[in-house]
């Protein structure tokens, strides 16, 4: 992998990242995956990722923008940004996923997109690539399927802000987008990603087969239904603490066991 490229952009873009879900969240997504690896899709990850698990690098499409982005390919999108990062998706009015990219513009944003095309190109040539390209495709998929299950990581036709506004939670001023990159989950969570995970790692395999069915784009539509009311929070709303967290926290808890859940079943398809 190609070794912090371009310094200088890259500390242009710490300050304008946008993270979906904070660390706790994406490594509690890939730890509640891990558990469901199928033994050769372990086996294979682990050689692939030289012995460290998922949840190493479950946030490392944050911390290493740039340079993984440019491994796979991405272009620069404008003067200000290296690149145009996906960590987003664009629901349709009726919260069906818009599907494939049209570069120059928001669509190319389309994580869920990315996590098909990444996964079926390791399933077609993980033998073949080079130790970078293999864990960087990990890496981004690892992270973009939790990205695709963070409520304000949905454009939907009547908010395409993605939470880009303040709030008020409680006595603080918030960036809406922020609450729930983190706050959301951590606010009322004093354990680490392994204790978090074995609290939400607790579907029998019924109802794992049931959140599992179908690909990507069903569950992107899954979680556009789900998320929808999320985004009826308006720029200057005063939110209560309390109340928010015991009506939101359940569907931020539910969203990130799913996620688990189906990114251990990309994994297996691809490494089966």
């Amino acid at each position: 992998m190609k070794k912090f490229i371009l310094i200088c952009v890259a500390t242009m873009l710490a300050c304008n990242t946008s993270f979906a879900w904070g660390r706790l969240a994406h490594a509690t997504v890939a730890k509640i995956a891990e558990n469901h690896l199928t033994k050769r899709a372990k086996k294979q990850i682990t050689e692939y990722l030289d012995g460290k698990s998922i949840v190493y690098y479950a946030s490392y499409a944050d911390d290493y923008k740039p340079e993984l982005l440019l491994d796979v390919g991405f272009e620069p999108s404008n003067t200000k940004r290296l690149t145009t990062y996906p960590h987003t998706f664009e629901a349709n009015d009726d919260c069906t996923v818009f599907r494939g990219t049209r570069k120059g513009d928001k669509f190319v944003k389309n994580c869920i997109y990315q996590t098909e095309q990444l996964a079926a190109t390791l399933k077609a040539n993980h033998r073949e690539m080079t130790d970078s390209a293999r864990m960087t495709a990990i890496a981004l998929i690892v992270h973009f399927v939790g990205d695709m299950h963070c409520p304000e990581h949905i454009r939907y036709p009547e908010d395409q802000t993605i939470g880009y506004y303040k709030v008020k939670f409680g006595k603080d001023s918030v960036r809406y987008h922020s609450l729930w990159d983190t706050q959301i989950v951590a606010t009322r969570n004093p354990w680490g990603y392994s204790d978090f995970s074995y609290f939400l790692d607790t579907f029998s395999k019924r109802q794992i087969a049931e959140v599992t069915t179908g690909d990507l784009y069903d569950w992107g539509e899954d979680i556009a239904r789900s998320s929808r009311h999320v985004h009826a929070i308006k720029e200057g709303a005063k939110l209560d603490k309390r109340l928010y967290l015991n009506e939101y926290q359940p569907l931020a808890e539910e969203l990130v066991r799913k996620a688990g859940y189906r990114l251990a079943k990309v994994l297996n398809e691809v490494f089966k």
